[in-house]
């Protein structure tokens, strides 16, 4: 999944992938490297919110592949 999402500069996310990613705390400047990835890169999904955990799942992950990334 990671290498998939690494694939798209932000302006090619659809603007339902972009706000799912915002609810991750992702932005165009941390999507582009040019801001600190958010909080929610160093958390487990049993630490994620519950609108976290569903943005995630919206976006094709679970918890296996992301406590493994």
């Amino acid at each position: 999944m990671e290498e998939f999402w690494d694939s798209f500069d932000w302006a090619e996310l659809t603007p339902a992938e972009q706000a799912l990613w915002g609810i991750l705390g992702w932005d165009e400047a941390s999507w582009q490297g040019e801001a600190e990835e958010p909080a929610s890169e160093d958390k487990d999904w049993a630490e994620l919110s519950d609108a976290e955990r569903a943005a995630a799942e919206q976006l094709g992950y679970d918890q296996e592949y992301w406590d493994a990334n």
